[in-house]
């Protein structure tokens, strides 16, 4: 049994007002997030409304990227969950227009809790950001 209050998730395959992949959100990043194995991925291009610094993205936006993939794990388990906690390390500076590739993965579940971790990195692999979910299990799905 669950403490969420919250409305219930349940009836949803899709959110389409989220900032990050609703398709209805007028100002919404409307991403895709998929299945490759046990990662979640997508792939993100940052326009100049994202940026903080003239040129720079602003690292909110680097966290929400982050947030919303290790989200998207536990819906692949059958899970809803909201995050508790997330501890995320801004590495390097990106750049309006650079190509961001996100991924998350599963690191450990309990009944209550559902944890994950992911990264956002460069083409060339190199790591800008990365950080860790501890999301608590709201229903399944």
């Amino acid at each position: 049994m669950s403490l969420w209050k919250g409305p219930s998730f349940r009836n949803y395959s899709h959110f389409p007002m989220c900032i990050v992949c609703g398709k209805d959100n007028p100002i919404g990043f409307k991403m895709d997030f998929h299945l490759d194995g046990e990662t979640v991925k997508a792939e993100f291009t940052p326009q100049e409304y994202h940026q903080g610094w003239p040129d720079i993205v602003h690292g909110g936006v680097l966290y929400l990227l982050l947030d919303e993939a290790t989200v998207y794990v536990p819906r692949y388990y059958g899970l809803n969950c909201v995050t508790a906690k997330f501890e995320t390390r801004l590495r390097q500076p990106v750049h309006v227009g650079q190509q961001l590739f996100i991924s998350a993965r599963m690191t450990k579940q309990t009944r209550k809790t559902f944890e994950a971790e992911g990264q956002i990195t460069f083409a060339d692999g190199t790591v800008v950001a990365d950080g860790k979910a501890v999301m608590y299990v709201v229903e399944g799905l």
